[in-house]
């Protein structure tokens, strides 16, 4: 199962729940709620992020040198987004999140 289907799916379905009980009148207003609901302003995108609290399991630089994220992730999860690409400064790993990681 794919954590970002499972999402759109329960959007897309949630957006239609939303919208059959919306009946507006004045074009302008209508306009604008759709604008406003088309845009995924009820429902922003997903919030990734690392829990400082489990037991580490490796930087985020360890988990790209083996191939199991992106080099993109790198960047991502960098303490400070100021650093080089050196891989200096990325954050740590953690053990509960070890075996998702090895699923993808």
């Amino acid at each position: 199962m794919n954590v970002f289907d499972l999402r759109d799916t329960v959007v897309r379905e949630y957006s239609s729940y939303i919208s059959s009980f919306l009946r507006i009148k004045d074009r302008r207003i209508d306009t604008f709620v759709n604008d406003q609901l088309s845009s995924g302003y009820l429902w922003p995108d997903p919030l990734v992020q690392l829990n400082p609290s489990f037991e580490s399991a490796g930087t985020v630089e360890d988990v790209v040198a083996q191939g199991l994220l992106t080099l993109e992730c790198r960047r991502i999860f960098r303490r400070d987004k100021k650093q080089d690409a050196s891989g200096l400064g990325t954050q740590s790993g953690y053990g509960a999140r070890q075996p998702a990681v090895d699923l993808v």
